[in-house]
């Protein structure tokens, strides 16, 4: 059955449709069918399909994945879905199956009778069965018309899925990471040729297999550089996702060549497998596209700082500020949980420099916009008390203190800071 998909087939007690994706029951009497027909999804008809050309054996998920996914991505669990809403239309049970029966590390079997249909014939009903079909037909309307009104479920668009992985990725936590990979994967599923959904997908797995290698705080700053520096990245785990990206990253810039998304989640794949500069050269095409892509400056700054290019690295974190700036309104979502970290990370630069003017400033940047950041505050206060001004950066800690009611001692921290700083000084 080579041309199975432009066939009718009876399976079980349903009349596929495979040109159309129609499924009708054979019998609408029959109690286990019902009397409705229903239209199979485009992925679940070709996946029957696939299943009534082997009807009787196994078929694997390798074998799906070449047949229905060749020109797309499908994971495990997008097959298992498909799977699930295919068993749906038909009315079967999995615990009890009789259609598709899943054979654990092995695939499915279409357990069920195949047999061609005659495209010219027409099913005759018996008036029995015609009595029937109006009687019932009579009692669903009374029904839909006695039964109180239910709420009705939100379906997302293609463009909501991918705005809602989007904003789930950019929050740095792994449970919002995770969403962000199975709403990538469900954008795939409804459009196989949305690169922006590869270039997502690539990134959220090259940052679960950096950020998420060991046990790690929310929000918790970690360079993909370092990572990879101290071994991170060559788990098994880290190492497969890391290769996955690669492919999704490497069909993302097939489909759209020109895209800063594309090239920067192709870079972020380059940055964990330890080639820097080529990580370099594609975020520096990114940039050249879009200049506000503020990821992509803030991993180039990754970049520059683990091969000692300090200057460069500061220059671009101050950019990806200004990018951030310039964009907020548009993603706040997305930039916010990045906005005073970001500010702080700068500050903190020029503070490790000694250049006590710009660190203030930076401070009071972030301060300005998150006025209890603790970050912020007892930065501020470590300028304060090293110009010269001891009693307003105590006080600083003292307020700090009493509205956020701390655990840590911020005039303990202070002191740490300051401490560390005249030691460097010291060293150098």
């Amino acid at each position: 059955m080579n041309t199975i998909e432009s066939e009718k087939l009876q399976i079980g007690d349903w009349c596929i449709d495979f040109s159309s994706g129609l499924a009708e029951p054979v019998d609408p009497t029959a109690p286990l069918t019902g009397a409705s027909p229903v239209r199979l999804e485009p992925k679940s008809c070709q996946v029957l399909a696939v299943l009534a050309t082997h009807a009787g054996n196994v078929v694997s998920k390798q074998q799906l994945i070449d047949a229905v996914w060749l020109d797309s991505y499908a994971s495990d669990d997008t097959i298992a879905r498909t799977i699930s809403r295919l068993r749906t239309s038909l009315g079967d049970d999995p615990k009890h199956p009789r259609y598709i029966e899943t054979l654990p590390k092995r695939g499915y079997r279409l357990c069920a009778a195949v047999q061609p249909v005659s495209t010219g014939a027409q099913r005759a009903y018996s008036r029995q069965s015609l009595v029937w079909l109006a009687g019932l037909l009579v009692v669903l309307l009374v029904l839909a018309y006695s039964l109180p009104s239910k709420p009705t479920a939100v379906v997302a668009n293609d463009n909501d899925l991918l705005q809602r992985a989007n904003d789930y990725y950019h929050q740095m936590r792994l449970a919002d990471n995770e969403m962000a990979i199975a709403l990538y994967e469900q954008k795939l599923e409804l459009d196989p040729a949305a690169a922006e959904a590869y270039a997502g997908l690539a990134n959220a797995l090259v940052q679960k297999a950096f950020r998420w290698s060991e046990p790690r705080l929310a929000g918790e700053p970690v360079s993909i550089a370092e990572q990879y520096q101290n071994g991170a990245l060559s788990t098994p785990a880290a190492q497969a996702n890391v290769r996955r990206a690669a492919v999704l990253a490497e069909r993302a810039l097939a489909l759209q060549p020109d895209s800063a998304i594309a090239l920067k989640a192709l870079g972020f794949v380059r940055s964990a497998q330890g080639e820097w500069q080529a990580a370099i050269e594609l975020y520096e095409r990114a940039i050249a596209r879009d200049a506000k892509a503020w990821p992509v400056w803030i991993n180039l700054a990754d970049l520059y700082t683990a091969q000692q290019q300090d200057a460069a690295a500061l220059a671009a974190l101050e950019q990806a500020f200004a990018a951030m700036t310039l964009s907020y309104n548009e993603d706040p979502v997305q930039i916010r949980p990045w906005y005073a970290q970001l500010g702080v990370l700068i500050a903190d630069r020029y503070w490790q420099r000694h250049d006590d003017a710009n660190a203030e400033t930076w401070y009071r940047t972030v301060l300005s916009f998150a006025p209890l950041d603790p970050e912020a505050t007892i930065g501020l206060a470590a300028v304060l008390q090293t110009t010269g001004d001891k009693a307003g950066g105590l006080r600083l800690c003292s307020d700090l203190q009493r509205r956020l009611k701390q655990s840590d001692d911020c005039a303990t921290v202070l002191k740490r800071r300051l401490q560390s700083r005249a030691e460097t000084r010291r060293d150098n």
